[in-house]
């Protein structure tokens, strides 16, 4: 074999895991017919799909097959990996928005790029890449592609991303978990977005108090300015949001 496959801890991340029953069970599949039916893909020697029939087969010595792809970069090899991942599992709804997010991120980023190298910008006329002058209409259709592409409806994606924005990491892992449906994790974030104000409203509180001394300016300007700023911004923050010590708290 000239090629000798390469587990790669970025590209073997953006796969769900198997559970533990379903590698128990690929591992007798392969071994009660001593061969792998499905090739390992790779990219440059990079493993892109097949990393648990890989180790199954080197750990009993079976051997397999290999496919090789041509992608002219990293990024596009990650989008390969999505879309495989995409068309051929039985993945959570919430494993498939990750995918759907990260795949439209990605193109979205290349997107820019290449209209940078082609020298546009957003006032250029006629070119090739749709630009959206007001980023809450850039975003309900952007939503609507990566719901399509995740098979879930747009409300529910749209749900999931105010969570993941505005929920806190207990939330969040529940949701990513299964401890939490989606809807019922959004129905909480009135109440979660109301923990994060108070936080904040400590914070500023703090802020405030190391902001007068006349000693901790003179120690170090720099840290007193940055405070300064940090406790003006969520003054702001808070009074526009209602937050504690704001509008009707």
């Amino acid at each position: 074999m000239s090629i000798i496959p390469t587990i790669d801890r970025e590209l073997r991340g953006l796969i769900p895991p198997l559970l533990q029953e379903e590698r128990e069970q690929l591992e007798q599949n392969i071994l009660a017919d001593r061969k792998c039916h499905d090739p390992i893909v790779l990219w440059q020697g990079l493993i892109l799909d097949g990393h648990n029939r890989f180790e199954i087969c080197i750990k009993h010595g079976i051997e397999f097959q290999i496919v090789n792809m041509t992608f002219e970069s990293r990024e596009e090899a990650i989008v390969w990996i999505l879309d495989n991942q995409l068309s051929r599992r039985n993945l959570s709804d919430i494993a498939r928005m990750e995918m759907s997010i990260k795949k439209m991120e990605m193109l979205r980023e290349k997107a820019q790029r290449n209209l940078s190298l082609a020298g546009g910008d957003k006032k250029s006329k006629g070119s090739p890449l749709p630009i959206v002058s007001k980023p809450e209409i850039e975003a309900i259709h952007v939503q609507k592609e990566v719901a399509a592409d995740a098979g879930v409806s747009k409300g529910k994606l749209y749900s999931y991303m105010q969570i993941k924005e505005h929920g806190s990491p207990a939330l969040i892992n529940k949701v990513q978990s299964g401890e939490l449906k989606v809807n019922t994790a959004h129905r909480l974030l009135p109440k979660e977005i109301l923990k994060q104000l108070t936080l904040a409203g400590k914070m500023l509180k703090f802020i405030q108090s190391v902001k007068p001394p006349q000693g901790y300016k003179a120690a170090d300007p720099e840290i007193h300015s940055k405070l300064v700023n940090i406790a003006s911004l969520l003054d702001t923050l808070l009074s526009k949001l209602g937050g504690p010590e704001h509008g009707n708290q």
